[in-house]
């Protein structure tokens, strides 16, 4: 049994009896962590780095669903981390998930020549959005800690050559993705447009990035989360569902 602490919940992740520990008190994780998680090609018997890891909701759909050989999930929040770690324990995934509290811009004192680097980043720039936030939810979604720049520069040092970047964003940041991602020679070479819903503008980009990769760039036909009256749709559902 996991100890539980206060304000603290079990979420269920709808896949395989995974659950995770979110607290009423901290960042709860997101559909976008969902949709990264599961945008993430197969990683079978690969390393993985996860960037920001929160209370590593992705980590543990990719350690289930993507069968990498071992994922370092770098978290700069010790709380976060304590979360994370009773959550890899709840569900049995030592083997494969390894916890680190240290800044994401000391990830590559860390680990190195990574397939894989998967980030969920904060949207926001300084001064831009809301900021009436506890200082621990604030440093998840505004760039306090770390920014875009920062998120891209750091993959690009721990990434083998044709390792992979996944990354999730507003849409608005596009043209700063593809250009941070040049200066630091990684290739985008997919993008996926995510739509509220048919009649909605998209509001997120998926991005897959690769070192050293060829000019060349696939554009997703968009995925819409909801239908015309609200419900989540079979595209939304199948990557939520329950299948291995």
């Amino acid at each position: 049994m996991i100890e539980l602490k206060p304000n603290e919940t079990l979420e269920d992740l709808q896949y395989d009896g995974l659950r995770l520990i979110q607290s009423a008190s901290e960042y709860r994780f997101t559909t976008d962590a969902v949709l990264l998680a599961n945008f993430c090609k197969d990683m079978r018997g690969k390393l993985c780095v996860e960037l920001g890891a929160g209370s590593g909701v992705i980590s543990i759909l990719l350690a289930r669903k993507k069968h990498p050989k071992h994922i370092v999930a770098i978290e700069i929040q010790p709380q976060l981390c304590d979360m994370m770690q009773r959550s890899v324990d709840l569900n049995g995934l030592n083997d494969v998930i390894e916890v680190r509290n240290a800044d994401l811009k000391d990830a590559a004192g860390i680990v190195r020549d990574a397939d894989a680097v998967v980030c969920n980043p904060p949207y926001r720039r300084v001064g831009s959005g809301e900021r009436q936030l506890s200082p621990n939810i604030a440093l998840c979604r505004h760039e306090i800690a770390v920014t875009l720049a920062d998120v891209v520069s750091v993959s690009a040092k721990i990434l083998n050559n044709k390792g992979s970047l996944y990354l999730v964003h507003q849409a608005d940041r596009l043209c700063e993705i593809v250009t941070e991602c040049a200066h630091n020679y990684l290739a985008v070479k997919e993008i996926l447009p995510v739509c509220p819903a048919p009649d909605k503008q998209p509001n997120l980009v998926l991005i897959r990035a690769v070192k050293g990769g060829a000019a060349d760039c696939k554009l997703r036909s968009p995925l819409y989360i909801a239908d015309e009256k609200g419900n989540y749709t079979e595209q939304t559902r199948v990557w939520y569902g329950t299948e291995k």
